[in-house]
């Protein structure tokens, strides 16, 4: 049985926030794929900052 993984996008994190997405196309690629991967949403340019520093650096 093959399995079908779903994949979020960049305003499934975000939303569409003008701030927020700008920010997200300069951060990390690694922190993008972890928030991507995870159920976690952001509502605040802070929280993104903070989010995108500490899971660029693991």
């Amino acid at each position: 049985m093959e399995q079908i993984q779903y994949y979020r996008l960049p305003q499934d994190v975000v939303g569409h926030d003008a701030a927020l997405l700008s920010y997200w196309d300069r951060m990390p690629a690694k922190a993008r794929l972890r928030l991507l991967e995870s159920p976690i949403t952001v509502s605040t340019l802070g929280e993104l900052k903070m989010l995108a520093e500490s899971l660029g650096r693991e």
